[in-house]
């Protein structure tokens, strides 16, 4: 388990006292694995794959790769 809460929905990394995402509205989760930071969404390829995955807008920042 890694430190900080990530989003169920949009898989955005959030700090450990964020208990809902602020983008989604939905509650966040202790419990995820994978780690990778965006820096440009329009030129990344991961951004593309995790857009794909969760239907939102991927932006600058960190994300997970998997969210239990």
């Amino acid at each position: 388990m890694s430190e900080g809460r990530a989003c169920r929905k949009c898989f955005m990394l959030y700090d450990e006292n964020v208990k809902r995402c602020p983008v989604c509205k939905i509650p966040t989760s202790e419990t995820h694995s994978g780690f990778v930071g965006i820096i440009n969404p329009e030129k990344s390829e991961v951004a593309k794959k995790i857009e794909e995955r969760s239907n939102t807008k991927v932006l600058s920042g960190r994300y997970v790769l998997n969210v239990r």
